[in-house]
This record gives structure tokens, C-alpha cells and sequence, in this order.
């Protein structure tokens, strides 16, 4: 229990509660003593002096104070009188006296100076100390002093008292710190306990594990990290399954095509020239949709790693767009598509790179024409937005759902699955055509309504250096 946190917090909190009382009893103790003291010396030094003036006018006529005994029970304390050297002259010391000052020589000297002192004596006999007041006589004929005896009854048993109490203060306060320590560390430490069973289950590879130790303090916050953090690699893990998944179903295809359109042929199951040439030319296809999967594949993770190299040059749109555009004719030309442009004859030159705008570009075209019904329209338009050049490729096809828009920028990701191979492509070029976008310190978004076709709109930064 001692190696977890919810140990070392109990036990810290006991061993406050116990230094502090322990401390407080002393420092109690010590306070209770030295003003019982004080209070006491105080108390026979008044009445040291009031005997002392009393004594004093008898001291001076020669004679000798008595009945010092009925005196001392008066102000409560044993009184006698004596001279320097240490000789009674009147009342009945205690039994140690014997002629001895209880205090060294130059506190013998300061009383007989003028100046009352005071001492504590151990009883040898006695339950609690003593203390004795002594004050000059100042009108005396020979230097004397008044000597004032009593022991400090009740001291003793005043502070043991005090100590049972704080005993008893110690116990409680222990089964109380215990008790609350108990509970506190509890609350704090179950949430992390949770937190590390949820960070437990993620690492043993349930990816749906969450923390619910959620709240608005320090330790609710991380596991609201935790949480997010859980569901941002939740979702990498899918994206990853999904991507090997994805990858290994457009690679099968093409491939289990080949494979049987190359055995038939190896095994002279084709003997006719024009059918040869048509599985020839499947295989070439096929071929060539592994090649471009590959290459997408590889712009696709050279972008996301940061690695594909981008130029910023400066591009007239206004000479590039057209000779771009040129180059889709014959795309155009088996679904009796048409292109319509709207490129001003003066455009703000961009920054961009040219080839990765090219392939943006064909990316775009060849989407608008894969999905454009026959005898369709693919319109581009080219204007100055924002400090933006913007051009937008629309088209008049099927449009895009709404629940499917926010998804389309994912890899492999089809609005229709089922048709996905009917309209070819490898699924990778709208999630390229971002990232190359975004490379050149472009945006682009899209705008679709469902059965009015799908606008696609990208923006590039002017060039700073523009005439």
C-alpha cells in the first residue's frame, strides 16, 4: 500500500495530523508552564515588596521583625530575612536553606544592589518545583533582603491534565485523519486508478476503452485528454485497417484479371488473334490501374510525412488553364461531354507548382467527367476572390450526398460502393488533390446539392511579386 498513491497520501496525512497535534501539545505544554510561572513571580514579587516596606522601618530602629510566620501565612508563602552573607535574621527558611543562596554569586550581588531576583528549585520531596522571590530592603541599616518561598501547587498535575487531553486529542485526531485521509485519497486516486485500467484495456488492444473519470479539476481534464487521445488512435488504428483493407481490394482485382487473362493465355485457351489482343489489352489496363495506385500511394504518403518536394513559382492562369484544359479532349469526346470556360484574359499570377497543379487540375476534370452524365457540360471559371485567385471545375452529374461530404478528402472513401468500379479511378485522388492544395498554401472545398451536380473550388495565394 505504501508504493501506491493512495498509501503515501494517507500516510502523509496521518503523519501531519500526528506532527501537528504532537507539536502543539509541547508547545502547549511549555506555554502552560512558563505562565503559571510568571503569573506566580509576579504575584510574590507585589508581595514581596509590600513585606519588604513593612519590614523595613523595623530593620531600621535596630529591632527585629517577628511573628514573620503569621505574615507569610497572609500573602501565602514562607518568608525570612537575611543579610549578605547569608544569615537569617528573622523567619523560618526551608529545610535546604542551611545559610546557602539558591542563586550564584552575581545574582546575590545584584539583589543586595537594588535589584529583586528569582529562582526555580526542584523539590527532592515535593510532587511539583518551587519557586523563590527575594527583594531588598532597601532602608536597611546593613544590606537585607526579604526572601518569599512557595512551591508551585497544581503545576505538575495542571500539565498532566493537559497531556491526557492532548492524548486523547491524538487518539481522535488520528481515527479522524485516518478516516478522512481514508476518503480523500480515495476521491483522488480513483479517478487515476480508472484512467490506468482505461489505459490498460487501450494498451491490451481494446480500442474502444474510455476513461469516465471525467470533471472540471486537474486530474477530470487529463482523462478528458485521455479519452480524446484514445479516440484520435482509435480511429488512426481503423483508418489504417481500413487503408490495408482498401489497398488490398483494389490491387486484387487488377490482378486476379491478369493472372487469369495471362494463364488463358499461356495455356493457348485463346486462339482467336482479335480476342488475344482484347485480354492483351485488359492486361495492359489493369496494369495500368495498378501503376497508378502505386503512384498515388506514394505521392499520397511522400505528402502526409511532408516529403514531397514543392515548387513556388509564379503562374499566369491565364496562360496555363487554357493549355491545361486542352489536354482533356479526348476524355471529353466518348460521353459527348462538353467543356465551357470562364477565364478572364487577366489574372493576378499565382504561386504554385506547376506540375502539382496539373495534376490537381486532371484530378478534378477526370472526376467531373468520370461522374457527368453523357452529352453533360464541365464548366471552369477562373476570378479573383479575397486576394485568391479561385477556380472552380463543376459539374452536372448525380452530386454528392450531404452525409458523405465531410468524408470524401479520406482515402479510399466512395459514396457508392457498389459502383465504385464502375466509375474506375483508385479512390486516392480527391485525398491527394487536398494535400497538394494545401502544399501550395491553397483551400479547397467543396459545394454540391444531390442530383444538381458537385462543385469543386480551389483557391491559390497571389504572388506577392505580381506588376
Amino acid at each position: 500500500m505504501i508504493r501506491s498513491i493512495f498509501g503515501r497520501l494517507l500516510l502523509s496525512h496521518i503523519a501531519v495530523i500526528l506532527l501537528t497535534t504532537v507539536l502543539l501539545g509541547v508547545l502547549m505544554s511549555y506555554l502552560l508552564r512558563g505562565y503559571v510561572v510568571e503569573s506566580k513571580k509576579r504575584d510574590l514579587y507585589d508581595k514581596g515588596y509590600a513585606v519588604a516596606t513593612m519590614v523595613a522601618p523595623i530593620l531600621s530602629s535596630g529591632r527585629l521583625p517577628y511573628r514573620l510566620e503569621l505574615l507569610g501565612d497572609l500573602v501565602g508563602a514562607q518568608l525570612w530575612v537575611a543579610n549578605q552573607e547569608g544569615t537569617v535574621i528573622a523567619g523560618d527558611p526551608p529545610p535546604r536553606w542551611s545559610g546557602r543562596f539558591p542563586g550564584n554569586a552575581s545574582q546575590i550581588d545584584a539583589l543586595f544592589a537594588g535589584k529583586p531576583q528569582s529562582w526555580i528549585r526542584d523539590a527532592r520531596n515535593q510532587t511539583d518545583p518551587s519557586i523563590i522571590v527575594a527583594v531588598p530592603i532597601s532602608s536597611a541599616a546593613a544590606p537585607t533582603a526579604v526572601f518569599l518561598y512557595t512551591p508551585l501547587t497544581g503545576i505538575n498535575l495542571a500539565i498532566r491534565s493537559l497531556d491526557r487531553i492532548l492524548l486523547i486529542s491524538i487518539l481522535f485526531g488520528t481515527i479522524a485523519a485516518i478516516t478522512m485521509g481514508f476518503f480523500i485519497s480515495r476521491g483522488l486516486t480513483r479517478p487515476i486508478a480508472d484512467i490506468s485500467k482505461a489505459a490498460g484495456r487501450f494498451a491490451a488492444g481494446d480500442y474502444q476503452s474510455r476513461s469516465a473519470a471525467v470533471g472540471e479539476d486537474e486530474i477530470g481534464r487529463l482523462a478528458q485528454v485521455f479519452n480524446r487521445m484514445a479516440e484520435a488512435l482509435a480511429q488512426i488504428e481503423q483508418n489504417r485497417r481500413d487503408f490495408l483493407a482498401n489497398v488490398s481490394h483494389e490491387l486484387k482485382t487488377p490482378v486476379a484479371a491478369i493472372q487469369a487473362l495471362t494463364e488463358a493465355l499461356q495455356d493457348g485457351l485463346v486462339p482467336d488473334p482479335d480476342k488475344q489482343k482484347r485480354y492483351l489489352s485488359t492486361i495492359v489496363g489493369e496494369a495500368g490501374h495498378i501503376d497508378r495506385l502505386v503512384r498515388d500511394l506514394l505521392d499520397l504518403s511522400q505528402l502526409e510525412a511532408g516529403e514531397l518536394t514543392i515548387l513556388k513559382e509564379k503562374i499566369s492562369l491565364a496562360d496555363f488553364l487554357p493549355t491545361e484544359l486542352a489536354k482533356y479532349d479526348y476524355m471529353l469526346a466518348p460521353k459527348g461531354l462538353s467543356l465551357r470556360a470562364d477565364i478572364p484574359p487577366v489574372l493576378p499570377p499565382v504561386t504554385a507548382d506547376p506540375m502539382r497543379l496539373s495534376q490537381v487540375m486532371a484530378n478534378l476534370i477526370s472526376n467531373a467527367v468520370r461522374y457527368s452524365p453523357d452529352g453533360g457540360t464541365i464548366e471552369i471559371t477562373a476570378k479573383t476572390v479575397a486576394g485568391k485567385v479561385m477556380i472552380t471545375v463543376a459539374d452536372n452529374g448525380p452530386g454528392i450526398p450531404r452525409s458523405d461530404q465531410p468524408h470524401i478528402w479520406d482515402r479510399f472513401y466512395r459514396v457508392d460502393k457498389s459502383r465504385s468500379r464502375q466509375y474506375g479511378g483508385t479512390g486516392l485522388g480527391l485525398a491527394i488533390t487536398k494535400h497538394l492544395v494545401q502544399a501550395m498554401g491553397g483551400e479547397i472545398s467543396l459545394h454540391s446539392i444531390p442530383g444538381e451536380g458537385a462543385t469543386f473550388a480551389l483557391s491559390l495565394p497571389i504572388d506577392p511579386a505580381k506588376s
